[in-house]
């Protein structure tokens, strides 16, 4: 009889993963999500088929969704390094997953990230604000 090797299936899971924003720990998460992509183009020459793939430059972003208080904890900082807001600022994002079973521990780091644009907003009932914060970056780093 044949054997199965062992592999874990398990995904990583929401509460295994850690946020830190300019090296601080960030509690009031709600979301994150992020992006590298490269420009892609097929070169042609002779004949009517592609005779390769050219590739341009890159770019990184993405966006976190926090609750307000972060917002405006964010708001502060910027303010107390001589800012008008979270516009204003640079800092790395890393995204910790944890390791878990036969899961290694992986580590992403965005640099350099500054956000587009924030907008706050509220509706009949909410029992709480969440922001979605676009952000751009200047480097993926996956280990």
């Amino acid at each position: 009889m044949a054997t199965i090797p062992f592999f874990d299936s398990k995904e990583c899971e929401w509460a295994d993963m850690t946020v830190l924003l300019a090296g601080a720990t960030l509690t009031k998460i709600r979301g994150v999500k992020y992006k590298a992509t490269k420009e892609k183009q097929l070169l042609h020459a002779a004949g009517d088929e592609p005779i390769g793939i050219q590739g341009g430059n890159r770019t990184y972003e993405g966006q976190i969704k926090v609750l307000k208080g972060a917002l405006d904890d964010m708001n502060r900082a910027a303010i107390a390094a001589g800012g008008d807001d979270i516009l204003d600022l640079q800092f790395d994002i890393v995204v910790t997953y944890k390791a878990k079973g036969t899961r290694a521990l992986q580590t992403d780091t965005l640099v350099n990230v500054e956000v587009k644009d924030f907008e706050k907003g509220w509706e009949q009932g909410a029992k709480s604000m969440d922001v979605t914060l676009p952000i751009v970056f200047m480097k993926l780093l996956a280990v």
